[in-house]
């Protein structure tokens, strides 16, 4: 096959694959990509400087030496627009804002809601910050997909910034805006296959799609950063509470997956019966609601119901 070429049926097999969560009480290592698991890796202080030191790697042009986390939840001043919810916040040492996502189940709106999300954060930042004028400081957007995203690209990370296009000539019209995804399932293989001259973000992909099947760390490994990814997700050296509180998540996740094909359908069936018309939409909306009424009865946490159903997680807590 050719180079930058790929089997989309494969890639999409080995995507349902690998975002399929199983509870198990003897895993040792946790599954990095889960809601849970990717916010504990990634976003909480324990392990700032896991993210410190995978930020410099992935963008080792910014020279990051410190970052701080910000809310995960933020209010957009906008009307009745929903609130943003994001997996990862950061601020960079520069001013700088970051938001990362993990997004297993990529729907076709994704790359709206990624462009609403980066909007929200500059927004935000802008609203709130002191200085006069329209700085708005560099906005970052980096999303780790479970799904194939760009059907026709093959494996490299699609970087998406402001420009104008014409047929002689690309200009970049604002380097502070840059959109980031980077499609896990095409990059995945298998972590047998890593060795010296296995580029860091393709073993960073393996890692994220496989530790939860290891027993051990590799010993091909061979990368600190990632072999410290491996120690921090590590439930045997968790305390119980931490432990709990991520079987509890996956429980939720894996029925979650269990039920996804069946709440679609019975959601997408009640909004066509209850719209008709102009009312469509609406009756998509309600019905909509009704899965996420469904899934909060089966004890999914607000954060998980927001994610899968596009609600908010206001929206999710209220109903």
């Amino acid at each position: 096959m050719a180079a930058g070429m790929f089997n989309l049926s494969i890639i999409q097999v080995m995507a349902r694959k690998y975002r399929k969560f199983v509870y198990d009480e003897n895993q040792r290592f946790i599954y990095p990509t889960s809601d849970w698991g990717f916010k504990f890796l990634l976003g909480s202080e324990e392990n700032k400087d896991i993210l410190l030191e995978l930020l410099n790697r992935l963008f080792p042009d910014y020279h990051i030496e410190s970052l701080e986390y910000l809310p995960r939840d933020i209010t957009i001043p906008v009307g009745k627009m929903r609130d943003a919810s994001f997996d990862v916040h950061c601020r960079l040492q520069d001013g700088s804002r970051m938001i990362i996502e993990m997004q297993n189940y990529v729907k076709s709106s994704f790359i709206d809601r990624s462009t609403i999300y980066t909007a929200a954060a500059i927004l935000e930042h802008y609203v709130n910050c002191r200085t006069k004028g329209y700085s708005i400081g560099r906005t970052i957007f980096l999303a780790f997909t479970g799904d194939p995203l760009f059907k026709t690209v093959g494996r490299t990370p699609i970087r998406l910034a402001l420009c104008d296009i014409d047929e002689d000539t690309t200009t970049q019209r604002n380097d502070k805006v840059l959109q980031i995804f980077i499609e896990l399932p095409k990059f995945a293989g298998s972590l047998q296959e890593i060795n010296e001259h296995t580029p860091f973000l393709e073993k960073l992909s393996y890692v994220l799609m496989e530790m939860a099947d290891c027993t051990d760390i590799p010993d091909n490994l061979n990368d600190p950063l990632l072999e410290r990814l491996f120690k921090a997700a590590d439930t045997a050296k968790m305390k119980q509470d931490t432990k709990d509180s991520y079987m509890k998540s996956i429980l939720g996740e894996a029925e979650y997956e269990a039920n996804l094909e069946d709440w679609k359908e019975e959601g997408l069936a009640e909004g066509r019966a209850e719209g008709h018309a102009e009312g469509l939409a609406e009756g998509l909306a309600e019905g909509q609601r009704k899965v996420a009424r469904k899934m909060k009865s089966e004890g999914l946490a607000p954060e998980i119901i927001a994610k899968c159903t596009g609600l908010s997680v206001a929206e999710a807590e209220t109903l």
